[in-house]
């Protein structure tokens, strides 16, 4: 649903994405230079003949879904106010080998259905009863959003730009089934996220944003939104075959493609999200209804006889709004930059569990395109895709980089470190399973910076102060170039992709690198766990007729307590923890039921009594350094079982796994 993601999870390929850096020239940054062999593609006036465009098709599609085991995609280029080329390529039903129509096949399109939510916005805006600078709370009838941070309200702009600070969460963001839907207001009023940094900051992708969006338009308009979108949008850009809704009416419900996951090689049909969000990415549609919208937004709000935005609004919604460096593409209002062969683009991507979906304008050279894919694989397929669409028509000269400088390498060092995804969940339970994997960079002794791809070694070189380009010289179009962004007092804070305005990589500081703290978790449990030394000398005394020594009443109660809250916080972390995590029924109840799972209740309750019963267990050890009731190896051995429960607690403290943190 997201452009890329985290999944309902994700970032989609965040470590993919940093792997993948480098759209953007750069000078280079000394004499010596290494020069690329990539070569200037044929030249040709942009996608303008139709014969030309349908021949560069069926040149790199079929070669593109065979690659990356794809069934079936949807594509159409438009040119000068024109749909130049749509085509289907593949299959839409494997089974009955029935084929991708353009003309008649939909796909789902994910997180592009943003760009129709903007838009609704941006006629509102036109119509003055939006201020993109105002409280959004001013226009909110039936909820208002918190005030985490006081005289710093969330606004329309905010929202836009995903830069309002909501954590993520897919918490009741989607059903099983499409008779468990409820009114995106109703999702909205009951999900209120986390804002975890004062709006305005940095970006980081939000699906609630966008659907609180569509909520302002109903209540500034007295319009559901569907309805809005169908008669501001879909009619009078005659998009007969483009629905919001997730149970399609049966004559669109027929011509939508079976949505594929791969088990091996072989694609096997699989059910699609149902999005209770579905202005952020419920939308279906076929290629040649999208080029309509496309030209729309290229022509300046005007698609033949209907204009849906004004040229001023359209501008202003086209414009950088926002950017998390200066360096970098930045957000226009919805739509996001991107730099490919020096060339700016707009667009934004889409994906579900099983449709990757990709809208670009180029609005310097009037063109524009819509690629969709019905299987995962078809995230790597459409940035591809765009890279070789790009080539083709807008090719850049070839290019230099730097030679690497061993000497370059103690400067370097202040960029090493990890950086991970700031679009996760930070307040609740989500915490635990929607952090993503830390991409950690390191330097190396000729002068450059290393980060691992799936156990191969990629290279980037400082090509401008700050900004990384891959030593290879490859531009894939999906990214663009490492940017590492200083804080004010000149430290690295966050780690930008070019072509990914829309979130950044945060610096992990040490205590919360995963190392670290599984680290402690486990250091936790080795040492609680030799609460067996106490079964082990009783019976050890019992077999060889030693006495047990004589100590109060309470020192017996001591051991009982910390040895119950040591029983608890294994089983929690060891057994129980794990085994609820990795059950698909009970963690897709959490995600899609209002109710909270009674087991997840009950196991999240467990930590609760472990750190009361610590407590206890600290006050226990304290009181026998005072008393010395036992043996100074007693005193130790209990003190450090005390600690370990602390270390644990702070585990699980660190991720958010309590009761009431669901």
């Amino acid at each position: 649903m997201k452009s890329t993601r985290s999944s309902p999870l994700v970032i989609v390929s965040v470590l993919v994405a940093i792997l993948c850096v480098l759209c953007l020239p750069a000078a280079a940054a000394g004499p010596a230079v290494m020069p690329n062999n990539t070569s200037i593609a044929p030249q040709y006036n942009g996608p303008a003949d139709p014969a030309e465009v349908e021949a560069f098709l069926d040149s790199v599609m079929p070669a593109n879904l065979a690659r990356y085991n794809v069934p079936g995609a949807t594509v159409a280029v438009v040119r000068d106010g024109k749909l130049v080329v749509a085509k289907g390529y593949g299959y839409r039903d494997i089974a009955n080998k029935t084929p991708v129509d353009a003309n008649t096949t939909s796909f789902r399109i994910g997180s592009v259905s943003k760009l129709f939510t903007w838009t609704a916005v941006m006629q509102q805006v036109e119509a003055g009863t939006i201020d993109l600078d105002a409280d959004i709370n001013t226009y909110l009838k039936d909820f208002k959003i918190p005030d985490t941070y006081p005289g710093q309200p969330v606004t329309m702009r905010h929202l836009m730009t995903h830069t309002a600070g909501f954590e993520d969460s897919w918490r009741n963001a989607a059903v099983d089934d499409v008779a468990d839907l409820i009114p995106v207001r109703t999702y909205c009023a009951g999900n209120i996220p986390a804002r975890f940094i004062p709006p305005g900051t940095v970006s980081s992708y939000s699906n609630y944003g966008s659907a609180l969006a569509s909520v302002v338009v109903e209540d500034v308009t007295g319009i559901p939104f569907t309805e809005y979108v169908q008669s501001h949008i879909f009619t009078p850009l005659s998009m007969d075959q483009t629905s919001l809704q997730e149970d399609l009416p049966p004559d669109l419900a027929s011509g939508l493609t079976k949505g594929y996951v791969t088990n091996g090689e072989e694609n096997l049909p699989t059910d699609d999200y149902i999005f209770v969000i579905a202005p952020a990415g419920s939308m279906s549609s076929t290629a040649p209804d999208m080029a309509k919208f496309i030209i729309a937004h290229l022509q300046n709000g005007t698609y033949r006889n209907a204009t849906i935005l004004f040229p001023d609004t359209a501008s202003l919604m086209h414009a950088r709004t926002f950017a998390n460096d200066e360096k970098v593409p930045g957000m226009c209002l919805g739509f996001y930059e991107m730099q490919v062969n020096g060339i700016r683009a707009i667009g934004h991507g889409g994906d579900t569990n099983t449709f990757h979906s990709l809208l670009v304008l180029l609005p310097e050279k009037n063109a524009g395109f819509f690629v969709s894919y019905n299987s995962p694989t078809g995230s790597s397929a459409r940035g591809e895709f765009f890279g070789e669409f790009m080539d083709h028509y807008y090719p850049q000269a070839p290019h230099s980089i730097p030679t690497p400088d061993p000497a370059a390498s103690a400067a370097l060092q202040k960029y090493a470190g990890m950086y991970e995804s700031n679009r996760h969940n930070y307040a609740r339970f989500e915490k635990f399973s929607s952090m993503g994997s830390p991409v950690e960079f390191t330097v190396t002794p000729q002068g450059t910076l290393q980060t691992m791809a799936g156990g191969v070694p990629m290279e980037y070189i400082e090509v401008s102060p700050g900004v990384f380009s891959r030593l290879d010289g490859t531009r894939p179009a999906g990214s663009g170039n490492l940017v590492f962004h200083s804080s004010a007092d000149g430290t690295i804070d966050y780690l930008c992709i070019g072509n990914q305005p829309f979130f950044v990589f945060d610096r992990v500081p040490w205590y919360a690198t995963p190392a670290f703290v599984e680290n402690v978790r486990n250091a936790g449990c080795i040492l609680i766990a030799t609460i067996l030394l106490w079964p082990l000398l009783f019976a050890f005394r019992r077999t060889h007729a030693i006495p047990e020594p004589r100590v109060p009443k309470y020192a017996h109660a001591a051991r009982w307590i910390a040895g119950f809250t040591a029983i608890i916080v294994l089983a929690f972390v060891v057994v129980l923890l794990p085994a609820a995590m990795s059950d698909p029924v009970l963690m897709n109840s959490y995600r899609v039921d209002p109710t909270i799972p009674v087991l997840l209740t009950i196991l999240l309750t467990l930590p609760v009594i472990a750190a009361i019963l610590t407590v206890v267990t600290v006050g226990f050890a304290i009181l026998a350094w005072k008393a010395q009731y036992w043996s100074l190896p007693h005193r130790v051995h209990y003190t450090i079982i005390t600690l370990a429960l602390i270390l644990v607690l702070w585990w699980v403290h660190f991720n958010n796994l309590w009761v009431w943190c669901l």
